[in-house]
């Protein structure tokens, strides 16, 4: 069964952080609360029913026959929208199959005369996940995403031409792009704050550490 209980999820007080701390025992922390706020409310995005906004929210995007479950197809296109392209159909199934329950009125194929005995369990395709169960799965995957993917990511789009550091140009061409007015004084001061080695630019491990040595 089941044990996630989605309706405590939100008042979850883990740190507001996009990249929490780590847990000091995983193994005795249940997925969800190994997550930060920022990443649970990603979820919630997904799998909440916001009927007053636009663009409606993922799960119901997904939830093709608005049954509020998912199907396998749904449930893995639903995980691609947070992020998770890369996975083989192997661990998506095995993932599916973990918290999938069978469909309502699912019942085993009748018998047929010279024809193999039919499967006594459900397959794939006549399992539905919860909305539950898909917040359970996606804070699993999240918990073990290394941050350090996302923050390479992020350093790549400041750094302009791949140079393997932020300089204060890429800065001055990210403020231009966002509309802001940030006085270039104050752009030499962020790079020479974390420019240890003093190269004219901040490296991918000191961007790491601006995020992930607090």
């Amino acid at each position: 069964m089941n044990d996630y209980n989605a309706s405590a999820r939100p008042g979850s007080t883990r740190p507001g952080s996009r990249w929490a701390p780590p847990i000091r025992n995983p193994e005795q922390v249940e997925p969800w609360d190994q997550i930060s706020d920022e990443h649970r409310n990603e979820i919630n995005d997904c799998t909440t029913n916001q009927t007053n906004t636009f663009p409606p929210n993922q799960f119901h995007l997904f939830d093709m026959n608005k049954d509020d479950q998912l199907d396998f197809s749904e449930f893995r296109y639903a995980l691609q929208a947070l992020g998770f392209s890369n996975l083989s159909r192997a661990d998506l199934i095995a993932s599916f199959k973990s918290l999938a329950r069978p469909r309502p009125g699912w019942t085993p194929l009748p018998t047929l005369p010279n024809q193999p005995p039919p499967q006594p369990t459900p397959s794939v395709v006549d399992l539905r996940l919860s909305r539950e169960g898909f917040q359970a799965i996606a804070a699993r995957y999240v918990a073990a995403r290394d941050p350090r993917e996302e923050l390479l990511k992020t350093f790549a789009l400041f750094d302009r031409g791949g140079k393997g550091v932020i300089t204060v140009d890429d800065l001055r061409g990210v403020v231009k792009e966002l509309g802001e007015d940030v006085p270039d004084p104050e752009l030499h001061g962020m790079v020479e704050q974390f420019d240890v080695e003093g190269k004219g630019g901040v490296s991918r491990e000191e961007f790491l550490g601006i995020f992930l040595d607090r």
